[in-house]
């Protein structure tokens, strides 16, 4: 008997596909001011060569909405991919 079957590895990509959106959500909305001023300048430096091209406060509040979201695919993708299979009775 094999220990990683083909199915197993399917489970593991699904919900590596469910959770990791909802971690990185998580992490954009409850950061701490400082480490988003920190990502602001790191961001604003690589993409415009300045470190505040962005206010902060419109780019505080697209990393909520960014994050928003990302929670929001992680609950749709966890209903069709692992919940809503268990659910329906052939």
């Amino acid at each position: 008997m094999a220990l990683l079957n083909i199915g197993f590895a399917i489970l593991i990509i699904k919900m590596v596909i469910c959770t990791l959106p909802a971690v990185i959500g998580i992490a954009l909305i409850v950061s701490s001011e400082e480490s988003k001023r920190e990502f602001r300048n790191k961001f604003c430096s690589k993409v415009f060569g300045m470190s505040n091209a962005i206010p902060y406060p419109k780019f505080a509040r697209t990393m909520a909405v960014f994050g928003s979201l990302m929670l929001a695919f992680s609950l749709v993708s966890t209903w069709f991919l692992v919940l809503r299979p268990m659910f329906l009775v052939e």
